[in-house]
């Protein structure tokens, strides 16, 4: 019978809530550890990562975990060497060395159930195993973050002290967060489920006959019949009439491949995906024409090359920013700042127990705000959209925050910089090789070409016909055949080809282009005669080192430099005849590929994109050095990338290039130079071959870091060699993005921190970015979102913290005067004006030119503190003035309330102090959005927010309305109200608490209060435009002028030439010591 007390009462649903508390932890526990889809924990400092995993059994006993996609098992499970100790081991399956040992798997049997069982406990089930995304799924996850346990822990407090309207509205603060994070984390997978899923079946050889199998039953070893339609498993061909294939989704190479068997002649070859790639087809790549085609299963699941690129995908880690390390010292700083309110709201309100903890904790929820954790997110999920509406699918959404902040950007040439396809100019024989050979190599004719190099541009070459009679292959080698005028018969199971003089031959073998020798050969068998010849194109250089000398024009050299300095793509083509009963099966390559004799080259012209200077002039008013990795000849990528702008047409280029282990600097013209040393070499431009890279790289790590930054021009470069730059470039702690069309630009999208393909292939995983129109501009697009959504990012943060920080003063002024806001008050500054304000901050838009300058990515930073606390600072000082001039009025009387109860918050909002506090900090809430909302550098200006815009002019003509005009609307917030005008609120309608029943204030007062918000806005403003933006602007810009000052000192003064029409050049040997070409130590660089 006894009466509960207020705190009693609280007490005990404190003690409910830890209670469930205990249930949510031991929940969020059991998802976090018991979970077999997730996919790793969050790394350490160093490069190892740990998780919890469950070990599984299956069905015959095997113990085993799934970490990452890929199955371990438990020792003797699989086919890794048995160690001493039982561990586990990834499940992986080799079904054959050689490529004679896989043309040999080809049996009429095929496997054996049990064979399959057997294989099947080793690698697991063809699938990627992501757990479908479910949106309640995202959402129980985001509110098993202990920020939101925290959150809901602020819900409870408030319920057991009538503020029901509150608990209302903060939850609604963390509901509307928690989706917001949540939508865009199921969005995202989404997408990735799209590109494990797997479905359809697949036609298998097992126990002599062929079945119909799920495609996630297949296992390694399997003979499967390939078909039209997606592959996902990765396969070897061993017999097929005709395949072409489509690797877009893995390459970002737009143009079809065809495919070829094994070849038994290389039957020793030991096998690998990368070297038989003509006869790999691999997961994830679309077969569009398959006739009579036989294949053997070599990797399934995670081992598929569609299997690493989504293990890479799911393990990226983002590039670290400021804001990583400084976010978490943040809120260590609000929480103490939390607490000392709490200690200073508790011993202020004076009140028993229950109500000084529950206002305490009032000011701990204000210190932190619930949408702390949406900022970013919100971002980068408005620019992921936008880049969607231009046609950029984004793969991995945290990328664009690291686009913001890059400082480096690679560019391939054919196709990227240059336009997808090349415009065929002329072939030329060595017999009407001239002097001047550049004219001829021009004349967009074939009149000069012998009848030798009409046949091996007909035939050497790898295309294949489609069905519809379309050619398909390299687009070099498609250009160069449709100008033979030859013509391709394949329909009697070998290929005829009949060249434009009407000579026909018969393709015996096939050579395929080779990225170490840069050469591609043939053997063909001539119809008429019986005779057999090899033909080999290639690089000038590469031909020439295989050609017997004396057939080699003597101005070769120079000829092939003349060409390429022109911006030619020049193929040399190269022949000889074969003995007639020579084994062609088995013949090496190497006896093939020697011994040639010259006949002449073939000139294609790279047209560059109509707006590839214009891209490269925007990134480098962005302040980002550009520079161009090819596989074509350095000369050829100085001629584009002077096209382009990526080199300064009015400074000298050297060349750097490797000449009998060492790198020799010459000029265009092949003067010899000296590589300036010291603040001089800033005004250098540099080219490069990839041989020389890769001679600095091995031998002086140091000199290729230290050179890197000036080059601009990397010909002759590998694979290998762009990811290498790439990399390199990335550890010297620049921010890279690399560009590229696919195919052999493949490993340096994948290096980069920024990846952009130019593909048409939407689920195209080969980069974080994909551009679906193959526009460069869509670099441009990337960057300019990743900058936005950085100032976007940065300017909810800290108009989330001012919120919380005007909520905390306001929050212990309240309890110094012993005072609170009405219900709807509360709803309003909590709720409607931070939730719209927060998430329409993100809705500004990119600005269309680059800065000279890029976004901070630092929370502590002095811009965004200076920033952050001259706002606050300014803020706090009008609440003062605001209660200096309010005390100073003759009819104010100070905390005027009917009763005695200051828990009784019904009762203690009816008087001036709450009406100036909250007239005066909600404005500064709107006003920060204000502040923040200007472009400045990174965004458009304040007046294409049409959201903010509208919100804020909403919000001001209420409030200000509010302020000025006594009505039944500023009684809704009890401000300016009377008994008569007294609203019907939560608890129904409340008369005026005061011993006045008005808290109307004088007009001459209200009036005063619109000028001291208005000053508010405007100092605010002024002071973050012009004192805290401005000052970022001019020390920058006096920055880019010194170092502009410092390139012009040093122009002109770059290099010793020698004239080479009037001294013949030396061999390094025959050189003085003051001829001799200098290296400049680390030092000087």
């Amino acid at each position: 019978d006894t009466e509960v007390t207020f705190s009693q009462d609280y007490l005990v649903k404190v003690k409910a809530f830890f209670g469930s508390f205990y249930d949510m932890v031991h929940t969020i526990m059991t998802f976090l550890f018991s979970d077999k889809y997730t996919y790793g924990c969050e790394r350490k400092g160093d490069d190892s990562t740990f998780a919890f995993r469950p070990v599984l059994t299956d069905a015959k006993g095997t113990k085993y975990f799934v970490f990452e996609f890929r199955r371990f098992n438990l020792d003797g499970s699989s086919d890794i060497t048995e160690s001493a100790a039982p561990r586990f081991a990834p499940g992986a399956i080799r079904v054959a060395k050689t490529v004679g040992d896989i043309i040999a798997l080809k049996q009429p049997n095929g496997l054996s159930a049990d064979e399959v069982t057997k294989r099947r406990r080793v690698v697991g089930e063809n699938r990627i195993e992501m757990q479908k995304p479910s949106f309640l799924r995202a959402l129980k996850r985001e509110f098993s973050t202990p920020f939101y346990t925290y959150q809901i822990f602020m819900v409870y407090s408030w319920i057991p002290l009538w503020y029901y309207y509150m608990a209302f509205t903060w939850g609604l603060m963390v509901l509307v967060g928690a989706l917001s994070v949540s939508i865009l984390q199921y969005k995202n997978e989404r997408n990735l489920y799209r590109l494990t899923h797997i479905a359809g079946d697949v036609e298998v050889v097992r126990d002599g006959e062929k079945v119909r199998t799920p495609q996630d039953q297949v296992v390694p070893g399997d003979i499967i019949s390939v078909v039209p339609g997606i592959s996902y498993c990765d396969v070897v061909l061993v017999e097929s009439t005709k395949l072409l294939v489509d690797e877009s989704a893995l390459t970002g190479e737009a143009n079809p491949v065809g495919k070829s068997p094994l070849d038994p002649l290389v039957s020793d070859q030991e096998y690998h995906d990368k070297l038989h790639k003509r006869s790999t087809i691999f997961a994830g790549t679309t077969v569009t024409e398959a006739e009579n085609s036989t294949a053997i299963v070599t990797k399934t699941s995670s081992y598929t090359a569609r299997g690493e690129l989504i293990r890479d995908i799911f393990s990226y880690k983002r590039n670290v920013f400021k804001f990583d390390a400084e976010v978490p010292i943040v809120v260590t700083i609000l929480f103490f700042q939390a607490c000392i309110g709490w200690g200073l709201a508790y011993s202020w309100t004076g009140d028993e127990f229950a109500y000084g903890w529950f206002y305490g904790i009032y000011v701990v929820a204000a210190c932190l705000p619930p949408l702390l954790p949406t900022v970013f997110t919100v971002s980068v999920g408005v620019s992921d959209e936008r880049l969607a509406r231009r046609r950029v699918n984004c793969t991995n959404s945290e990328s664009i925050l690291v686009a913001g902040k890059v400082t480096r950007a690679f560019f391939d040439k054919t196709g990227t910089i240059t336009k997808q396809g090349l415009d065929f100019l002329s072939a030329r024989g060595k017999s009407s090789w001239v002097e001047d050979s550049k004219a001829l190599d021009q004349a967009m004719s074939l009149s000069f070409a012998t009848d030798n190099i009409k046949l091996g541009m007909a035939c050497c070459h790898t295309l294949t016909r489609s069905a519809n009679g379309k050619m398909i292959g390299n687009p070099v080698d498609r250009f160069m055949f449709e100008n033979s005028r030859a013509t391709f018969d394949d329909s009697e199971n070998e290929i005829k080809i009949t060249d434009g003089t009407g000579r026909e031959v018969v393709v015996l073998r096939h050579f395929d282009f080779d990225h170490h020798t840069m050469t591609q050969g043939v053997i063909v068998k001539d119809v008429d005669t019986g005779r057999l010849y090899a033909f080999c194109k290639g690089s000038g250089e590469a031909i020439g080192k295989i050609c017997v000398p004396e057939t080699l024009p003597s101005n070769f050299d120079r000829a092939i430099r003349s060409s390429a300095k022109a911006g030619i793509y020049q193929i040399s083509l190269a022949m000889k005849s074969l003995e007639d009963d020579i084994d062609v099966a088995n013949i090496a390559r190497g006896k093939i590929e020697c011994d040639l004799s010259f006949q002449g080259v073939i000139n294609f012209k790279n047209l560059i994109r109509d707006n590839a200077r214009d891209v490269i002039s925007h990134l480098a008013e962005g302040e980002i050095v550009s520079t161009m990795i090819t596989g074509d000849s350095v000369l050829t990528g100085i001629c584009i990338a002077k096209e382009s702008g990526i080199l300064d047409n009015k400074k000298q280029v050297l060349v750097g290039e490797l000449e009998e282990d060492s790198v020799v600097w010459k000029t265009e013209d092949e003067i010899p130079a000296e590589l300036p040393t010291g603040e001089i070499l800033h005004s250098v431009q540099l080219a490069m071959s990839g041989a020389a890279w890769r001679h600095f790289v091995e031998t002086d790590p140091k000199m290729a870091t230290s050179l890197q930054p000036f080059v601009r021009v990397f010909g002759r470069c590998t694979p290998h060699d762009k990811v290498s730059i790439v990399q390199n470039e990335s550890k010297s702690g620049h921010i890279t993005l690399m560009c590229g069309d696919g195919g052999n630009d493949c490993g340096a999208l994948k290096a980069a921190h920024v990846g952009v393909a130019l593909s048409d292939a939407e689920a195209s995983i080969v980069a974080p970015f994909t551009s679906l129109e193959k526009d460069i501009v869509s670099v441009v697009e990337v960057i300019r979102e990743g900058r936005c959504a950085l100032a976007n990012a940065l300017s909810s943060y800290k108009f989330i913290i001012m919120y919380g920080q005007i909520g905390t003063y306001n929050q212990l002024i309240a309890a110094y005067f012993r005072i609170t806001f009405t219900e709807w008050g509360w709803v309003f500054a909590d709720g409607v004006w931070t939730i719209t304000l927060s998430f329409a901050l993100p809705l500004s838009r990119a600005l269309k030119k680059l800065a000279a300058s890029r976004p901070t990515a630092s929370v502590l930073g002095l811009h965004t503190l200076s920033s952050a606390l001259s706002v606050l600072v300014f803020n706090f000082l009008f609440v003062v003035i605001a209660f200096v001039a309010l005390s100073h009025q003759e009819w104010y009387q100070c905390r005027k309330w009917t009763g005695t109860d200051v828990s009784n918050l019904l009762v203690i909002g009816d008087n001036y102090e709450t009406e100036v506090l909250w007239l005066v900090t909600g404005w500064q809430i709107v006003n920060s959005a204000i502040v923040w909302n200007f472009g400045y550098e990174f965004r458009k200006a304040w007046i294409f927010n049409y959201t903010i815009v509208a919100l804020v002019s909403g919000y001001a003509a209420l409030h200000f309305y509010i302020t000025l005009v006594p009505s039944e609307l500023s009684c809704f917030f009890r401000v300016n109200c009377v008994n008569e005008n007294a609203f019907d609120g939560v608890f129904g309608v409340l008369p005026i608490q005061n011993d006045f029943n008005t808290t109307v204030m004088p007009e001459h007062f209200r009036y005063a209060l619109v000028v001291i918000m208005i000053a508010n806005t405007l100092t605010t403003v002024m002071w973050d435009y012009l004192v805290v933006n401005g000052l970022r602007r001019y020390f920058g810009s006096k920055r880019r002028t010194r170092e502009r000052e410092l390139r012009a000192k040093y122009d002109g003064q770059t290099m010793i030439q020698k004239d080479i029409t009037k001294e013949p050049i030396k061999e390094e040997e025959d050189l003085t010591e003051t001829e001799k070409i200098p290296v400049p130590s680390i030092q000087n660089v």
